[in-house]
């Protein structure tokens, strides 16, 4: 890495520091374990380095990464066992009320409960916006195999929460981009027709990780020393 010329380090350490704990908050959404959330996300970045002249020129460099980490991710985890204790080790956000950090963790504990097909394709279906055709491709599933498994992953997790059931009201509440934000118990009753409180509340879990991660002042700094050792290794 450090043969590499100095304005494309800085461009590329730059970007790394703006986009981590984004990235990595997402990969813990996905699997559940911050070790394996870890892993594939450095690896995704060691990846986009590589080809960094390339990827930065992108209109979203990090959908090129988060692609890669979503793949490095799921041959580990999909050998996962449902229900198997994960290893999260975040701290509080400062931010947080308890309420909110109870309804993050609540939600966190619910998707572990989840065979990691279903966990999977909801988080990158609801949180990503990723297409069911997408998702299949990716993960070398049929579409009518992902549009399933979210479907009985949006049932349990509405049934354990005391959600309604599924009710599409002015638009397909199975979107991403609503924006995020706590409202307190699973706020989505309060925000209006056509979002959805299930994404809301996955939304917000994914925000609390986040928080989360900004808030462990050596996060970045490990980040920064295991991806430059992975990048030396080579």
């Amino acid at each position: 890495m450090n043969a590499e010329p100095a304005g494309r380090q800085r461009d590329f350490a730059t970007f790394f520091a703006c986009t981590y704990p984004s990235m990595l908050a997402q990969a813990i959404m996905l699997c559940g374990d911050r070790a394996d959330a870890e892993d594939a996300t450095q690896e995704a970045f060691v990846e986009a380095y590589r080809v960094w002249d390339r990827v930065a020129g992108y209109d979203a460099p990090e959908a090129w990464i988060r692609r890669v980490m979503v793949q490095r991710l799921w041959k580990v985890y999909r050998k996962r066992r449902t229900g198997q204790e994960r290893l999260l080790h975040l701290p509080v956000p400062a931010q947080a009320s308890p309420e909110q950090t109870a309804e993050a963790r609540e939600v966190l504990r619910l998707l572990a409960t989840l065979p990691p097909r279903q966990r999977m394709t909801l988080a990158l279906f609801s949180l990503e916006g990723w297409s069911q055709q997408e998702i299949a491709t990716t993960l070398r599933m049929t579409r009518g195999g992902v549009a399933a498994n979210v479907a009985k992953a949006r049932q349990t997790l509405r049934e354990a929460l005391g959600m309604a059931a599924d009710e599409v009201t002015g638009r397909d509440p199975l979107v991403a981009g609503m924006g995020v934000g706590w409202l307190g118990r699973f706020g989505a009753y309060r925000i209006g027709a056509g979002q959805d409180p299930l994404v809301r509340a996955l939304l917000d879990t994914q925000a609390w990780l986040r928080a989360a991660v900004e808030t462990d002042p050596q996060a970045l700094e490990r980040a920064r020393a295991a991806l430059a050792e992975r990048l030396e290794e080579e």
